[in-house]
């Protein structure tokens, strides 16, 4: 059995390895595993973005940031189902697997540090709960205090499923989207307070010719794999 694990301890004040090169960033994500890239996740922002500018003046104030939400989780999830990723839920939080369960993938907003090389690091917007909660628990009692190099080495040892979090925050200001895949260490009131490493992903400006509009259109019937709620991976 595969244990699920999202957090750990973070030293106070260190501040997460970061990835800003695209090259590099590029390079990591492979390492990562093969069908993670640059352009999937470009995609799914995109696809996220194309959605926010849908609302009307007649649509509910909180329509935007919801719609484009809701879009990002699904392409990101459609596209890794269609390279025979795992689709599943826990209490309603929407995450994908790889195939050999090494890693997962939840999407989050993120307040305005994400995806920049700031004085600080990001955290998450909206904050978490009993999902969390849940992943912290587990992660105390399968981890002892690792630093974050040991801490991969034992994840890896022990068979544990990663869970990085696709990060990503609009920018009203310069009416761009900025993103990151990044994993999360330590978790407080709701809130990620540390990152393992950061992966910054790249800036989608918030105009026509910044990313695509896609016509919603049928797709051919497809077979994926969908994980009981079982509480694991």
């Amino acid at each position: 059995m595969r244990k699920f694990e999202l957090t750990a301890n973070h030293p106070e004040g260190q501040r997460a390895p970061l990835i800003v090169d695209p090259a590099d960033a590029e390079a990591r994500l492979q390492g990562l595993h093969p069908e993670l890239s640059l352009s999937l996740f470009r995609q799914a922002i995109g696809g996220g973005l194309a959605w926010r500018n849908d609302v009307t003046a007649a649509s509910a104030p909180t329509a935007a940031g919801i719609q484009q939400w809701l879009k990002t989780v699904q392409d990101m999830r459609t596209l890794l189902a269609s390279r025979q990723w795992h689709l599943h839920e826990q209490r309603n939080c929407p995450f994908v697997t790889s195939p050999d369960r090494s890693i997962s993938i939840v999407v989050m907003t993120g307040n305005s540090e994400t995806g920049k090389d700031g004085f600080e690091d990001p955290t998450n917007q909206a904050e978490k709960g009993a999902v969390a909660e849940d992943f912290v628990q587990e992660n105390s009692r399968q981890l002892e205090l690792f630093n974050q190099r040991s801490l991969r080495v034992a994840m890896r040892s022990e068979g544990v499923t990663q869970v990085w979090a696709l990060l990503y925050h609009y920018d009203k200001a310069r009416k761009e989207v900025r993103y990151e895949l990044s994993i999360p260490t330590a978790f407080f009131r709701g809130k990620i307070m540390g990152w393992g490493e950061r992966i910054l992903l790249g800036i989608i400006p918030n105009s026509p010719s910044g990313f695509t509009i896609r016509k919603d259109e049928p797709n051919a019937p497809s077979t994926v794999d969908v994980v009981p709620k079982t509480g694991t991976f």
